[in-house]
């Protein structure tokens, strides 16, 4: 039987042990990160084909017990996150310690799109917190520690929000199982309510990249090693987004998403047009991740008002989890220098700016979709500016980089190669539309 708790317990239990396995320390990790990939399958294939998993740890039953929740969009994450930590780690060359916090940082992520506690979303925000601030600091020059520096300072801010926000929540309801407080949110003082899920929108957020919060997004993504972008581009910020988006169906209040379309639609903008001015290619994409993380929260803002929401959301976080995290791969090096960081850096490319058949093009299809069903032609001229101006910074990008460049580390380019495709793969699969319209359970 597939359970979800062991896609937690199993990294968890060998980041722990890899004090023990350090010679043979990148075999053990890599084949712990395949057997979670291949758990992440059979559980996506299990939700999707029978339905919704909820498991009780320890036999203590909810609001009391630690409660592990996994729908067909949770389900999808995961094994995002696993099967994209797992090609990205053979990039890596470093020592057992590297490995230790690569494995937390899996092991945190993958909670958090998991976990069906609030208490223990914050204890697996933590884990992936600490873990990407001292990944970020391990390529040890200034640029890195500084990166990791102004990260941690900013995550620090968010963790005490987060927790004031839960403190508030079990202070009125006694519950910090995610669904008893869904149930019996509304007895909650409507004040008190909307307090709590202040904070924990700013606490959360500052994982999500969301504007004002994203201070230490561009100096962290410059200053660490490619593989590091990499694996926050894909693991910590779409585990945040999945989080938010759990918060806004849980609060489900007209305020909440609309405050939630605002944050959106300024993140988009200000990474967008920040992304334009960079001359730096790590921090352009840093920014353009922004803009990214924007779009998909004006998505699920619309997830009470339209069924496109989901859909949209979902084909925007692979688009921007192949894509992106391909191109911080190969950013290591000057120009694309080969076939394969050709390929990498064309797919990318046009996936990040929706172009057919690739799966950023579904998924603001369907945004746009959604957006025209609520007739907010504001929203849409926002999206239409954005994706122009993104449009034009990624066509100065493959000018440059198109040409001849330094020659390509294959060891980079190859991972980078088959994550891309997942985009190109996800666009082509019309069954993938029927994958991503499981609603999420509030």
């Amino acid at each position: 039987m597939v359970t979800p708790v062991l896609m937690i317990a199993i990294p968890l239990l060998a980041a722990f042990l890899m004090p023990l396995i350090k010679k043979a320390h990148r075999y053990f990790t890599f084949s712990i990160l395949l057997l979670n990939a291949i758990l992440s399958v059979l559980l996506f294939a299990k939700v999707y084909n029978d339905g919704a998993i909820y498991e009780t740890i320890a036999g203590f039953s909810p609001p009391v017990g630690i409660y592990l929740a996994v729908d067909n969009l949770s389900a999808l994450l995961a094994l995002i996150i696993n099967l994209f930590a797992t090609i990205n780690f053979v990039t890596s060359k470093k020592d057992f310690k590297f490995s230790m916090l690569y494995l937390l940082g899996v092991t945190g992520a993958t909670g958090i799109v998991l976990t069906g506690d609030i208490f223990n979303m914050f204890v697996f925000f933590e884990i992936t917190a600490v873990a990407s601030y001292a990944l970020v600091a391990s390529k040890k020059d200034e640029k890195a520690v500084e990166g990791s520096i102004k990260y941690m300072i900013l995550g620090s801010v968010g963790s005490s929000f987060m927790l004031i926000g839960i403190a508030i929540i079990y202070s009125q309801l006694k519950s910090l199982n995610l669904y008893d407080i869904a149930a019996r949110i509304s007895s909650m003082d409507p004040k008190m309510m909307w307090l709590s899920f202040s904070f924990l929108l700013t606490g959360i957020g500052v994982e999500a990249e969301l504007f004002p919060l994203n201070g230490w997004v561009p100096d962290a993504y410059e200053g660490a090693s490619s593989n590091i972008a990499s694996f926050l581009s894909f693991g910590p910020s779409k585990a945040s987004i999945y989080a938010i988006a759990r918060l806004l169906i849980i609060f489900s209040m007209s305020r909440t998403y609309e405050l939630a379309l605002y944050v959106g639609i300024a993140t988009l903008l200000i990474g967008e047009v920040a992304a334009f001015m960079q001359k730096n290619e790590k921090r352009m994409l840093a920014y353009s991740s922004i803009g990214q993380m924007g779009l998909i929260l004006i998505a699920f803002s619309l997830i009470k008002d339209t069924s496109y929401a989901i859909p949209a959301a979902f084909f925007i976080i692979v688009s921007h989890a192949s894509a992106k995290s391909s191109l911080f791969l190969i950013s290591g090096k000057k120009g694309f220098g080969g076939i394969t960081s050709k390929y990498v850096g064309l797919a990318g490319v046009l996936s990040l700016i929706g172009m057919p058949p690739m799966a950023g093009f579904w998924g603001k299809w369907y945004l746009l979709m959604g957006i025209a069903d609520e007739k907010m032609w504001a929203v849409a001229a926002v999206i239409i500016f954005s994706a122009v101006i993104e449009a034009i910074y990624f066509a100065r990008y493959l000018h440059k980089n198109l040409g001849e460049g330094e020659s390509e580390d294959l060891g980079y380019s190859i991972p980078a190669a088959v994550m891309v495709s997942v985009s190109i793969v996800m666009g082509i699969l019309p069954l993938i539309y029927n994958m991503a319209g499981g609603v999420l359970n509030a």
